[in-house]
């Protein structure tokens, strides 16, 4: 019998084994794919913050990212410039391993090619039914992580992680730049209706082409992708396309006995971005303490178990609230009103703002900021509101 059964992993599986097994605990992993890091399905840009906060081998790390382009439906552009590297761009399937790598220096199993059926707990123990290579098995544990991702079967039979709204899709693949040289974000309801859609070279290593959509987002990739290559500045190599399902906000509950579901699983992502790698290690971080705490107390009941999720709604709760907020915002905006609003931050000192803006928590700074310029060009001396160009 194990003291902690993790399904799933990803970089919150493989950091909660990794922290477990350091704290002593007898940690198995469960990963349905036969290779850790596999298939990859996010472009892995990560602050700066969160390479330093958990520890993570920089071998993975692939470029480092101080600007970004955003362009409007009709092509007008502003450019956000920082001083200094905000984030970097991992190699995400070598990120994952290396986490895995550490989890099993630090005394985790991991079992390969195991995809778990079916979670069943009761007083003394959880039982994990697997299909391992083809094998029934099973397994017992004091206390399963649920690292599984946004579209999961195991949380849906516990009764838990229910969506809190639709979720919205990704899609992204791998192309050749072809002097694409910082990152492009691309906005507009016929590019990426409810989403953006973005191009970021890796330095040498293919540059990941993608977008987020409230609607299935191939075929408005495949046109995306058409659009960089007719610029002359990506060039498609046949590579395979990766879509998967987002969530778009806490999923929630997010423990019940003998339970604890991390990462997208839980909902544990960016409202704005929807990027789910840091605030999935800062919900696994909340979840590792609340599993030191019952594994040394032994209470395995739901009641025990509630903290984790006072504690990772307290750590993003507020953030992730007001993302949607500012999505919202977003999402209404017609293209005429986009470009309106580029016409502005090209006139104003928006770019500069933007870039001063904190690069995983920025939600609060970014309304303040576009109320007071917005308010200033439409108030000005005369009057007179500026007139938009088309």
């Amino acid at each position: 019998m194990y003291d902690v059964i993790v399904i799933g992993a990803g970089p919150t599986g493989c950091y909660a084994a990794r922290e477990l097994a350091r704290r002593s605990y007898e940690v198995l992993v469960l990963e349905e794919h036969a290779e850790i890091g596999e298939p990859v399905h996010c472009t892995g840009i990560l602050g700066l913050e969160a390479c330093a906060r958990f520890d993570l081998d920089p071998a993975s790390f692939e470029t480092y990212l101080s600007s970004a382009r955003f362009v409007s439906p009709h092509g007008q552009t502003f450019r956000v410039a920082a001083d200094e590297a905000k984030a970097v761009v991992v190699d995400r399937s070598r990120f994952d391993q290396l986490l895995g790598d550490q989890a099993l220096s630090a005394g985790a199993s991991f079992l390969l090619g195991t995809r778990v059926e079916r979670v069943v707990t009761g007083d003394d123990a959880a039982v994990v039914s697997a299909n391992s290579l083809g094998e029934r098995t099973s397994y017992c544990a004091s206390l399963v992580v649920v690292a599984t991702g946004a579209d999961d079967r195991i949380t849906e039979q516990l009764g838990l992680a229910s969506p809190s709204a639709p979720p919205i899709f990704g899609a992204q693949l791998i192309t050749q730049p072809q002097g694409l040289e910082e990152v492009e974000v691309h906005v507009g309801r016929r590019i990426a209706p409810g989403g953006f859609a973005w191009a970021v070279p890796a330095n040498g290593h293919g540059c990941r082409v993608g977008l987020i959509s409230r609607r299935q987002p191939q075929p408005l990739l495949r046109r995306f992708v058409r659009s960089l290559e007719q610029r002359g500045v990506i060039r498609c190599n046949g590579a395979e396309m990766q879509c998967r399902a987002v969530p778009c906000g806490p999923r929630l509950p997010s423990f019940g006995e003998r339970v604890l579901v991390v990462g997208d699983a839980a909902g544990q992502v960016k409202s704005t971005t929807s990027g789910g790698i840091y605030y999935g290690l800062l919900g696994t971080e909340v979840a590792v303490a609340t599993a030191d705490a019952v594994l040394r107390e032994g209470d395995f009941s739901a009641s025990a178990l509630s903290a984790y999720e006072a504690g990772w709604l307290d750590r993003l709760g507020r953030e992730q609230r007001t993302g949607r907020i500012l999505r919202s915002i977003r999402n209404a905006l017609t293209d005429s009103e986009i470009e309106a609003f580029f016409w502005l931050a090209r006139r104003t000192n928006i770019p500069q703002l933007l870039s001063q803006l904190h690069f995983d928590w920025h939600t609060s700074g970014l309304l303040s900021l576009l109320w007071n310029e917005w308010s200033a060009a439409l108030s000005p001396a005369d009057g007179k509101r500026p007139a938009v160009r088309r």
